[in-house]
């Protein structure tokens, strides 16, 4: 008997019941097993016929797996500020050419022409306040053309942004608006592919901002200097620490940070026909800059620059827009998972791009659930657990937790009992954590044995309670 983790997930949206278990199993394997190589994930060749034969099922694609995504997501909002944060990878399958056909118009050159894949776009939903995602609003998901015209051909600049590649983060921000009609606020956040104009003059409402990393040195309306000249001269407001993750670009630190910001016009772009858009568009600017003392040697220093729709009234007003931006590691994160880090997504042995691109919606929302659940334990703030687990899953960990805990307070479940750290606490125990938190807390692997071992135990317990046919979840 399979867990319910991800029982109905998809019901009433494959058209065929079939397809929904089929899905919604393979999901749970894939979280079991922490890999989204079919051989890997499923131990029985029925399981990998079926898994086979659902991903190449030509009744529907990667969009209607994707609905069960929206719909979790749409499920775990509350009337919150959320933190919606989009970015773009690539996923390359160059190292399974000879399994792939070259004539698949589901794939196309990423990175340079000798590589094939496609690229991923979601946008990932943060609770502001929490500091732990929700969920998935949407996703984007297409390939180049390998006799795709380039920029000068296509006439960029005066193509209309529709049909342009960057259209993506616009239609990722309408999406999520359309998605999230219960949030009492929602900030846009995107690097810097993300600073187009159109983006400003579409995207914002009363409830919706932007925050956007500036890439380009913006002319201003009614000014003789540049976006970056005006930052450069402006005076500093304050400066204030800020703490560095460790990355492949950057050392782990404290970075003494310089603050920056001031109320800009951003012209519209000179070399674009102005159709109905406005002149300008009036924005804050924002400069965090590193100080020198603080910069590691052969490690430039961090400097973001950031365009927002909020309004800048205070220093607190800025520290906390950069605060926001700062989370775009959320994504960054996800992204290690599903790929290097955890699930493997670009080992994946199919042969058509259809199938990648349906595995890879399910592979986000895997990749989600194990994700948030470690990321729980850092968290100060009090979470359901019923953000990933049923009812009946905490019932039983509830009476587990019992053998989790050692007879020393240092041994014992710190959180709350119903919240998502106390089950993650309870999870990483299963998983072979010591409990300690002096030890530092528990990894990816850990967790992802955890919850394998975790639904064997509750797959044993609903057994047990079936045969003797107590309903224990009454009352």
């Amino acid at each position: 008997m399979k867990s319910k983790q991800f029982k109905g997930f998809y019901k009433d949206l494959l058209h065929d019941n079939r397809i929904e278990k089929r899905a919604e199993k393979m999901m749970l394997d894939m979280l079991d097993f922490g890999n989204v190589v079919v051989n890997k994930f499923c131990l029985t060749h029925p399981d990998r016929i079926g898994a086979y034969r659902m991903l190449g099922n030509d009744s529907f694609d990667y969009s209607d797996l994707a609905e069960g995504i929206y719909r979790s997501c749409r499920n775990n909002e509350q009337k919150s500020h959320y933190l919606c944060i989009q970015d773009t990878t690539e996923i390359n399958f160059t190292n399974h050419l000879n399994r792939l056909n070259s004539e698949d118009n589901e794939l196309g050159p990423v990175r340079n022409r000798g590589h094939a894949g496609f690229f991923c776009h979601p946008v990932l939903v943060i609770d502001a306040l929490f500091q732990l995602p929700i969920g998935i609003s949407s996703i984007d998901i297409w390939n180049r053309k390998w006799d795709g015209l380039n920029r000068h051909e296509r006439d960029y600049h005066n193509q209309n942004i529709k049909d342009k590649e960057s259209y993506r983060w616009i239609l990722g921000a309408q999406n999520t608006k359309a998605l999230l009609s219960r949030a009492f606020a929602l900030t846009i956040i995107g690097d810097r592919e993300s600073d187009i104009y159109d983006e400003f003059v579409l995207v914002p409402d009363k409830r919706t901002n932007l925050l956007i990393r500036s890439g380009v040195n913006r002319r201003l309306h009614g000014e003789d200097v540049n976006l970056f000249e005006k930052l450069d001269s402006s005076q500093q407001k304050a400066t204030y620490e800020l703490e560095v993750r460790q990355s492949r670009k950057r050392a782990k630190r404290k970075a003494k940070m310089s603050l920056k910001y001031e109320k800009v016009r951003i012209l519209h772009p000179k070399n674009r026909p102005l159709e109905k858009k406005p002149s300008y568009v009036e924005l804050w600017a924002i400069e965090a800059r590193e100080l020198p003392g603080s910069v590691p040697k052969n490690e430039a220093p961090i400097l973001w620059r950031l365009l927002t729709t909020h309004d800048i009234n205070s220093v607190e007003d800025a520290l906390r827009c950069v605060e926001w931006y700062s989370q775009r590691w959320f994504i960054e994160e996800l992204y290690r998972i599903l790929k290097s880090k955890g699930l493997l997504i670009e080992s994946a042995q199919l042969e058509t791009g259809a199938a990648l691109k349906k595995l890879a919606v399910i592979a986000l929302q895997v990749a989600l659930t194990t994700m948030t659940l470690k990321l729980s334990l850092s968290s100060d703030q009090k979470v359901t657990a019923n953000l990933i687990f049923t009812k009946e899953q905490l019932y039983f960990l509830s009476i587990y937790m019992q053998k989790l805990e050692g007879k020393t307070k240092k041994l014992s479940n710190p959180y709350e009992e119903g919240t998502l750290q106390w089950a993650a606490w309870g999870i990483a125990r299963i998983g072979g954590w010591s409990g300690y938190i002096s030890q530092g807390p528990p990894g990816y692997i850990t967790i992802k044995d955890g919850l394998d071992r975790f639904f064997e135990k509750y797959d044993g317990f609903q057994l047990a309670f079936n045969i003797f046919n107590k309903d224990v979840y009454k009352g």
